[in-house]
């Protein structure tokens, strides 16, 4: 850590003027940007002395990224991220400088929260998760001392990415678990990656707490409340209300397919918030048997539990109330109709998709070294790569989702790559992309003869306006999968358009003779 602030001056331009608050993940800084002369605050990203070096570097570099994706973002209920970069063997992240108060000091300081009010503040976090969710970033740590109520009437989420950051080290693989016990889902304290609806149930936790003023698994102890998270569910708030009660009871289903998708929740919440009761129903599946989270209790006595860094901003004692309620209409009941099961229904190896002649053709006779990537496949050299991945569907993983859930995930990524987009950063170590740079893209055009439904877009570097990528989305049954065609070696553009949709075409093909 920083031991002289005043004399530090980061990136050639950020004076640290003071600690604003600590966390087991890091410090952050007020700081003054000398060459914008404004007042922001930065992030110190501390890792663990004892991660080995290739380790660290290799965290370190994931932080960088992660922290620029999360910079896309742009939503007045997200924390704006306005620079990212390594120093001293550590990331930095510079950040808006908010002022206000979190939602943890409200409820500590002037008490419980009324219903309307709290979920007038859920159906708008609830918007900015949904702008995260829809560029593939989850928050993984919503909690009140994530929520900042700004003096100017926002209520902003704080640590946005930078959860999803400390949650690459998994519950499996070290034993730590990153996050806040009460306000972490059952599932990713199962191990599970978790998704959407993961930090829907963080949001419940974090709105019940608002009107209680405690948490729903609250107990003295951190691994008491583990337990419970895994083990019980919540008791109805006495709060709450019969408006927002039951809307908090669905949103804390343990398991969740059980909740509702954040679409149906933010329009219940808007109902809440107006005074309107919603049609919110029971769960669309039997409860699991207790004896089911057994195995999962003891494993939690095994781990040990980090606090995120709470919050990021000059505290108040007099933040105003967020806007008043908007009125709104109360939302349909759930429909129990059986929709059609998907032709995918177990994990595709992606790497034997394309054979190596096809790569090679698509890579216009280059030969290029094949990788695994997270679920799918990338084949790379240097300044040139392919890379084929499935997409998620509604928090689920494509051999569990159905065609429906699919087709809205591919409406979702389409909607997102609409406008195209002139604020993109991208880095890909494997093809010599070491460090990130500044994108802008192109509008999503439709493409013909890809599976049942596609799109693409074309990527360049911001700076020069030289062309490095171009994707190609589709999707076939109840997969959506991502085509990414990248060559920055002198590749005319037409051609590297060319490629790209090559590849997404053996790949739909092959897709299609297999589901």
């Amino acid at each position: 850590m920083i031991d002289n602030p005043p004399e530090s001056l980061l990136s050639g331009r950020y004076r640290l003027i003071r600690a604003l608050g600590r966390g087991g993940m890091g410090t952050v800084w007020l700081a003054r940007d000398e060459t914008l002369d404004r007042e922001v605050a930065v992030k110190e990203v501390l890792l663990s002395p004892d991660i080995a070096a290739e380790e660290r570097a290799e965290l370190c570099e994931r932080t960088v990224r992660e922290a620029y994706a999360a910079a896309r973002l742009s939503h007045p209920g997200i924390a704006t991220v306005h620079d990212v970069f390594s120093e001293d063997g550590r990331p930095w992240i510079v950040m808006e400088l908010l002022r206000g108060r979190t939602l943890q000091d409200s409820i500590r300081d002037d008490g419980p929260w009324a219903p309307r009010r709290a979920a007038r503040l859920g159906a708008d976090l609830l918007t900015a998760l949904s702008v995260a969710h829809r560029q593939g970033i989850q928050h993984r740590d919503v909690k009140p001392g994530n929520v900042f109520l700004c003096d100017d009437g926002r209520a902003v989420l704080t640590d946005f990415g930078i959860a999803r950051i400390d949650g690459q080290v998994t519950i499996t693989q070290s034993g730590l678990l990153i996050g806040s016990p009460g306000f972490i889902a059952p599932e990713r304290l199962r191990g599970e990656r978790g998704g959407p609806l993961s930090d829907l149930w963080s949001l419940a936790a974090t709105l019940y707490t608002a009107v209680e003023g405690t948490s729903p698994f609250h107990t003295a102890s951190p691994l008491a409340t583990l337990h419970r998270v895994l083990t019980e569910d919540p008791s109805p708030s006495a709060q709450a209300g019969p408006v927002l009660g039951p809307v908090l009871l669905r949103m804390l289903s343990r398991e969740a397919a059980d909740r509702p998708d954040p679409a149906l929740a933010g329009r219940w919440l808007e109902a809440a918030a107006s005074g309107v009761p919603a049609a919110v129903g029971r769960p669309r599946r039997p409860r699991p048997h207790l004896g089911r989270a057994v195995p999962v209790a003891a494993a939690v006595a095994g781990l040990a539990v980090v606090g995120t860094l709470a919050w990021y901003g000059v505290a108040r004692d007099d933040a105003p109330d967020p806007p008043p309620p908007r009125h709104a209409a109360a939302p349909p009941p759930l429909t129990s109709s059986p929709p059609s099961k998907g032709r995918f229904t177990v994990p595709v190896d992606f790497c034997t998709l394309l054979t190596g002649a096809q790569v090679k053709q698509t890579a216009y006779g280059r030969e290029l070294k094949r990788d695994h990537s997270d679920d799918g496949c990338a084949w790379t050299k240097r300044k040139v790569g392919l890379l084929v991945e499935p997409t998620k569907a509604q928090n689920k993983d494509y051999w569990e989702a159905l065609p429906v859930e699919a087709h809205e995930e591919f409406l979702n990524k389409r909607t997102v790559n609409a406008d195209g987009s002139d604020g993109g950063v991208w880095q890909w170590g494997a093809v010599g992309m070491q460090w990130p740079i500044g994108t802008t893209s192109t509008a999503a055009a439709p493409v013909a003869g890809v599976g049942e439904e596609a799109f693409q877009y074309d990527v360049s570097e911001r700076k020069s306006g030289t062309m490095v990528r171009s994707n190609v989305v589709f999707r076939v049954s109840n997969m959506v999968v991502e085509v990414q065609y990248v060559d920055f070696d002198g590749t005319e553009a037409a051609r590297v358009r060319s490629a790209a949709l090559r590849a997404a075409k053996l790949t739909a093909a092959a897709l299609s003779r297999r589901g």
